[in-house]
């Protein structure tokens, strides 16, 4: 009985999680948002809500995440617009920028997958 109560609680949570969509998925802002666009570190978007069907803006600033190291873009740092210039997406969902490398005199090419960690939940973007 214990097994088929426990089976029964699985398949709520799951048929629940199905139901909501990406509303719990990590990452993957854009599958559920539109309107993308960047000015300078701020990512705006409008996102749908939990009930798939109510649009919400919102933004986030990326700079608060990402950090330059020696022209590379990564993340759980932060402050790379410091360094960096020439914003901008790929895709809606790709940065792009142009970042100082450590002798600070040259520069790099360099790409970070928003969806890796920017989430849509309930229609708010929020780092996961």
């Amino acid at each position: 009985m214990l097994r088929i109560f426990t089976a029964f609680l699985f398949s709520v949570f799951l048929a629940f999680n199905l139901l909501t969509g990406n509303a719990w998925a990590s990452g993957q802002f854009s599958q559920t948002c539109g309107d993308i666009n960047l000015n300078g570190s701020t990512l705006t978007a409008t996102c749908k809500k939990a009930d798939g069907y109510t649009p919400s803006t919102s933004s986030i600033d990326l700079n608060q995440y990402i950090e330059n190291i020696d022209g590379t873009l990564e993340w759980n740092g932060a402050k790379f617009a410091l360094t960096c210039n020439n914003l901008g997406l790929v895709r809606t969902s790709t940065l792009r920028a142009e970042c100082e490398r450590a002798d600070q005199v040259n520069t790099l090419g360099t790409y970070i997958n928003l969806d890796e960690h920017i989430a849509n939940i309930d229609g708010t973007l929020r780092f996961e």
